[in-house]
């Protein structure tokens, strides 16, 4: 069965003779394979270093290729008025200092503990899951590095929901890491929002 998502890269190596190449995705990892057929039929201009977005289609062999894939530098129909950027919370939210963020959850776990009984357990399993996360976010850091294969961004970003998100930010600022990528980043601070309402909704309304 295959599994997709979309990334964003680079071809850095093209064989017209024989109608394929690969593309360098900017978040690391392997190279995907990319053929022809994948391109629009109204742009074959295959020029090593042109961006390019695309499904990152998984075959059951394990081996990654590309699938409508579009060109990212074409020409932008002029505006009269410039249009105002759209601001959401979650944007609001990833443009604060991440480091923060934990701060202002430390004030939030220190204010619920005043009104009510916070179990020890909570901070085991924060330790433990930002402990998980910092080491998979190390892990997924040197296999990018050394094109191997990476750590899911599905199972970060779920021990990061779980309360690993902590360690996650601290392992985002340290190696420099997962910083860029606009889809993870908007997940990862949904998740870290989600985590955080629920710490009070099960210490707080649930013990009214």
């Amino acid at each position: 069965m295959e599994t997709m998502m979309r990334r964003e890269g680079r071809l850095v190596e093209w064989h017209a003779d024989r109608g394929f190449g690969f593309i360098a995705p900017d978040d690391g990892g392997p190279n995907v394979f990319l053929h022809i057929r994948a391109l629009p039929k109204n742009d074959k201009r295959l020029e090593i270093g042109q961006p390019y977005a695309f499904d990152a289609v998984l075959s059951p062999d394990g081996r990654e290729r590309a699938d409508n894939v579009v060109p990212l530098d074409k020409p932008v129909a002029p505006q009269l008025e410039p249009e105002k950027p759209k601001r959401s919370r979650w944007r609001l939210l990833e443009h604060l200092p991440p480091f923060l963020v934990i701060i202002a959850f430390a004030g939030i776990f220190a204010s619920v503990s005043l009104v009510t009984d916070v179990s020890s357990n909570w901070y085991i399993i924060y330790g433990e899951a930002s402990f998980a996360c910092l080491v998979g976010y190390w892990i997924d850091k040197n296999a990018a590095i050394q094109k191997n294969w990476r750590v899911s961004e599905t199972i970060l970003l779920l021990i990061g929901l779980v309360g690993g998100w902590p360690g996650a930010i601290v392992a985002q600022e340290v190696f420099r890491h997962k910083t860029r990528k606009g889809t993870f980043r908007y997940l990862f601070w949904m998740t870290v929002a989600i985590n955080m309402a629920a710490f009070v909704q099960i210490n707080v309304f649930t013990s009214l």
